[in-house]
């Protein structure tokens, strides 16, 4: 029997600039950055939605139409899109605890082809089962390349 795993997801989704090269002023850009959160309740009884939308809300909308480089702790930190998963997902790990819920896992893109993911356990469906798949196919590959070695010095003999 496989084990069973449940988590609500939420996006949001906030428009800003960044520079990911701070002394040239001229570099700075803006994106659509998209986020996904994984949050499991703690409480049966929690009001989960209502709060999660709340928190995300209120923490993102800081972010909204800004220069990220001109705000702590980016100022000091290049925003790339790894730095800014890290802050959000420690930022936002204590808050959801707070309120009952267990954050699991942060994504975050700024296009459609790129995601950054932190969290302290794998989600079935993201970037981790990719790697395993990645990792099948260079094990078969390793196999099939000592099959042909073998079969060359048995050919050869």
């Amino acid at each position: 029997m496989s084990e069973r795993h449940e988590a609500y997801l939420y996006h949001i989704t906030f428009n800003a600039m960044h520079n990911l090269v701070p002394e040239d002023p001229k570099k700075m850009h803006a994106h659509t950055f998209c986020v996904g959160i994984y949050v499991i309740e703690e409480k049966e009884d929690h009001p989960i939605f209502v709060n999660s939308e709340n928190i995300l809300q209120q923490y993102f909308g800081r972010y909204q139409g800004i220069r990220l480089n001109e705000l702590s702790p980016f100022n000091e930190t290049v925003p790339t899109l790894e730095n800014m998963g890290e802050v959000f997902y420690w930022d936002l790990k204590p808050i959801f605890k707070r309120n009952g819920m267990n954050l699991l896992l942060l994504e975050m893109g700024d296009s459609p082809i790129s995601t950054y993911c932190i969290g302290e356990r794998p989600m079935l469906g993201n970037v981790y089962s990719l790697v395993q798949e990645q990792a099948v196919g260079e094990y078969c590959d390793r196999v099939r390349k000592r099959y042909a070695e073998t079969q060359q010095e048995e050919g050869t003999e």
